[in-house]
């Protein structure tokens, strides 16, 4: 009993947080700069997310890319820079079917 409400309090805690960083939209009003070029090989049951600038206390961050599992039935959309009436927002990226 004790193990499931200390997992149920911790989940509560971590809920909102989630749920701002899934909804929290960033406007830029500066464009990103190019994205860098990434050496990416190959590797069979994984997929290559690509890096992306992000926008971290006034300035673009670079965050480099990675490989993450396949996952049957998805396709991995990265995340994009949209400009939009003289601002950026960036659309994260996920998987999709």
């Amino acid at each position: 009993m004790r193990k499931t409400t200390a997992l149920l309090g911790a989940f509560l805690a971590l809920a909102p947080t989630a749920a701002f960083a899934r909804w929290h939209r960033v406007w830029v009003s500066e464009p990103p700069p190019a994205p860098r070029e990434e050496r990416v090989v190959v590797r069979p049951g994984y997929v290559w997310t690509h890096g992306y600038h992000r926008w971290h206390h006034g300035h673009y961050v670079w965050v480099h890319g990675h490989y993450v599992r396949e996952r049957p039935g998805w396709v991995w959309h990265d995340g994009e820079w949209e400009s939009r009436d003289g601002r950026w927002e960036y659309h994260p990226g996920g998987w999709r079917r």
